[in-house]
């Protein structure tokens, strides 16, 4: 899932410093895909260039764990991320882009997507947990948005600077297909990506979609089967002499975007296009929290995740329900430094 569009877009607009090939001032201290500022939009972990940074402590720390319970019956519950204070338990999540098309509205976190009539397609939405996360186990029993073609869901985990991610993505062109993917140092490999079908409708159907990723091996399951399993031995690149396995902290998250009007051949042909759009169409994805997101600290790692929520989506010519929980063990215990094996790899 590929969203550094959006934020050149959406930092296009706005008055950020541009840092060329120079580094950050003390004033903006936080580089991100060539732009310095001092918000969070820059200076998060794992959003923001420690290399082109000011200095080394100019960007923030991983936030770590924290016992927390979250319904989605406060505004506060999800903010957009240039409004964000550093406080996981106070936001435990961030909408990443601007505009902010995502917002707790009657019980339940809305994720929209627009048409965006001057660029000729939709702008979505991206949450991301304000926690961070490395290693576990992830379950999120979902009914997805896959009915419009070109319209791309994904649940993903992801660490934006160093380019690693694991994900399940869904697109509308395919609603029985489940798509498995992962990235390191967002390098492109079409090798990395598996289809599965899930033998039903993924947008009328629910299933659970879980991530279990260790040091040693990212499994991706449906329904309590196996479909894949990647292991870190397998990666190994003997021209490189690295392992091109996804082992940096990241965070997990969930999106919207128009794949079907991307400008891409390539992204435009695996969504399906064109996304079907009119000047008053809008999609939506709404989770509902049913239940509770709760973090529990141990040797500052988090030993538990667990979020119930539903989702519901509409758009004026298109109907689809999203239904799920997820739920996280970390049973490893592990908290390790993320390796570089290749130092020179780009950002």
């Amino acid at each position: 899932m590929k969203a550094l569009a959006l934020f050149a877009a959406a930092v296009g607009a706005l008055a950020y410093v541009a840092a060329a090939a120079s580094k950050c001032t003390a004033d903006a201290p936080c580089f991100r895909e060539g732009w310095c500022d001092s918000g969070p939009m820059f200076c998060m972990f794992s959003m923001c260039n420690v290399e082109k940074s000011f200095n080394s402590t100019s960007c923030w720390k991983p936030e770590g764990c924290s016992n927390q319970n979250v319904s989605f019956d406060s505004s506060s519950d999800v903010v957009a991320i240039r409004g964000y204070g550093g406080n996981p338990v106070t936001n435990p999540f961030v909408s990443i882009f601007e505009p902010n098309n995502a917002a707790v509205t009657d019980g339940n976190l809305v994720l929209q997507m627009n048409y965006d009539a001057p660029n000729k397609k939709g702008f979505g939405a991206t949450t991301s947990a304000s926690h961070t996360f490395q290693y576990g186990r992830v379950t999120a029993r979902i009914k997805t948005a896959a009915i419009a073609k070109g319209t791309v869901s994904a649940f993903i985990i992801r660490n934006d600077q160093v380019g690693d991610e694991i994900d399940f993505e869904w697109v509308g062109k395919s609603p029985n297909q489940v798509q498995t993917n992962f990235f390191y140092h967002d390098i492109l490999d079409y090798s990395n990506s598996e289809y599965f079908d899930v033998g039903a409708n993924t947008a009328t159907t629910y299933h659970d979609y879980t991530i279990d990723w260790t040091p040693d091996a990212i499994t991706w399951i449906v329904d309590g089967k196996t479909l894949r399993k990647l292991n870190r031995k397998d990666t190994y690149d003997s021209k490189t002499k690295v392992y091109k396995f996804p082992a940096a902290e990241g965070r997990i998250g969930f999106s919207i975007w128009d794949g079907g009007n991307s400008g891409s051949d390539g992204t435009e042909k695996w969504a399906g296009t064109p996304t079907p759009w009119t000047p008053s169409t809008v999609y939506k994805i709404k989770p509902k929290a049913t239940g509770f997101i709760d973090f529990v600290s141990h040797n500052d790692n988090c030993d538990y995740f667990n979020y119930y929520y539903n989702l519901r989506g509409s758009t004026d010519h298109l109907n689809y329900n999203i239904r799920g929980s997820i739920e996280y063990h970390n049973n490893h215990n592990i908290r390790s430094s993320i390796e570089h094996h290749n130092d020179n790899h780009n950002i």
